[in-house]
């Protein structure tokens, strides 16, 4: 087994589990373990969901296209940019089914029967206006059917949050509040976010193995020699690919891209003789970008909240109506993307059809327990030929794996599991941190000279 990718957050996969296993009833039965631990966490208390619906995508001003130009030589990766941006605007006036209705809908029976107190809402903050912490509740309801209210609620009354969204929108009251916990912590959603810290953690561990190889490519993070190097170790099926190039930060998770053999050689042309100079690395670590009037006041209203909250972020008046932002900007995890060998996964017999299809599987985790574990299957009944399922145009169905396969899973992934927990407990307590793992990680890679 091999884990292809790893994110943090909770909701995700638990949305399609009518879909794969084969109606409402059969996907509370997968649900009410997970239920049941966060009401043992809450203590008689209310389990909170705060689903924040932010999704704008990452915002990419003039001002870092015009820091892609002065490392143009060193050629930043910026292929998934259109993809991006054509999202964007296809969000706007989407009407969308939230998630957690979805979910909702599975646990409201449930909660009566296991006979705890739920609530929904769209975002949090502290009131203390009154002497003791309030907690205001932006758009609550108990069910999810209910018409959803604004109110106050004392934090006693709450007895574990579980946030859905990106954790840059976790509510900034709640980050160092000691109340009740949290799932997941927003420093850990803060860690999956960047697709390099993963292995940087467990570099030399055991639990390691379980990754597939992979380099940086872009920025001069390797050579067009170490690129051509490592697509040449790399073997496979002549009519499949042989590697993946993927975003490095979830934002950008857009526009993944198949590479075969020739595909491998362009991308290993179009990289640098040489890596980037220390010096210039130091420089874009943390690099400012100024967001011009223009862009500022065409922003939508959460999008400029959200570049607000930005660690450093500034805003310069100039004293006639215009005014600049600027923030320290995700310019190397923007331009620096992951080629990751390519994994075939072997055909699966599905009971649905009882044909063989390929897929992948999706396996989704809380304390160390499965709560689904899902194929993700082509449509079509394997013929030797390869289609990328991350297409929309490509049909697709879920289907649950038998307990035989969850048996195996589970065992394979609790020392993994383990050893991360164990690895973020030790070496990442907050947020500084997090930055340090990063900024070390990066200048290993352009000190490693070819």
């Amino acid at each position: 087994m091999q884990i292809l990718d790893m994110h943090g957050g909770v909701g995700g996969g638990l949305s399609i589990l009518e879909a794969g296993y084969g109606g409402r009833s059969a996907a509370r039965e997968r649900l009410r373990p997970y239920l049941a631990r966060l009401a043992e966490l809450a203590d008689g208390r209310r389990i909170l969901f705060v689903h924040d619906l932010f999704t704008a995508g990452s915002t990419f001003p003039e001002d870092f296209f015009n820091l892609v130009q002065t490392y143009v030589q060193y050629n930043p990766v910026t292929d998934w940019v259109p993809d991006l941006q054509a999202l964007r605007q296809r969000r706007r006036g989407a009407s969308q089914v939230p998630e957690l209705d979805q979910i909702g809908r599975l646990m409201d029976p449930m909660a009566r029967s296991l006979q705890v107190t739920l609530g929904y809402c769209s975002s949090v903050r502290v009131d203390r206006s009154q002497g003791r912490p309030m907690l205001l509740v932006s758009e609550y309801r108990q069910r999810v059917r209910e018409r959803p209210l604004s109110t106050v609620l004392p934090p006693e009354e709450v007895g574990v949050v579980v946030f859905i969204g990106p954790s840059d929108r976790f509510p900034e009251d709640l980050r160092r509040q000691d109340w009740f916990p949290i799932v997941n912590p927003p420093l850990l959603d803060r860690f999956f976010e960047t697709k390099w810290l993963l292995p940087a953690l467990l570099d030399g561990t055991p639990a390691a193995r379980l990754l597939p190889r992979w380099i940086p490519v872009g920025m001069g993070f390797r050579t067009s020699r170490e690129v051509l190097e490592f697509a040449e170790s790399l073997d496979g099926p002549t009519d499949f690919p042989r590697a993946v190039l993927k975003p490095s930060h979830l934002g950008l998770s857009l526009g993944v891209r198949f590479l075969d053999r020739t595909a491998l050689r362009a991308l290993a042309v179009r990289q640098p003789a040489r890596r980037l100079p220390v010096a210039d690395v130091n420089r874009l670590l943390h690099p400012r970008i100024v967001h011009s009037y223009e862009e500022v006041t065409g922003y939508r209203g959460k999008q400029l909240d959200n570049l607000l909250r930005t660690p450093g972020a500034e805003v310069r008046d100039h004293g006639d109506g215009t005014f600049h932002f600027s923030a320290p900007y995700p310019f190397l995890e923007s331009t620096v993307a992951l080629l990751q060998e390519f994994v075939e996964g072997r055909p699966i017999r599905s009971r649905r059809t009882g044909r063989l299809h390929r897929g992948y599987l999706r396996v989704v985790l809380f304390q160390g327990e499965i709560v689904a574990a899902l194929y993700r299957l082509d449509q079509h009944p394997d013929d030797g030929t390869f289609r990328d399922l991350t297409r929309q145009a490509v049909p697709t169905f879920f289907e649950g794996a038998p307990p035989s396969v969850e048996h195996e899973l589970r065992e394979e992934l609790s020392p993994f599991l383990h050893e991360l927990e164990q690895q973020f407990e030790t070496r990442i307590q907050e947020e500084v941190d997090l930055t340090r793992l990063r900024d070390r990680w990066i200048l290993e890679q352009v000190g490693l000279e070819a």
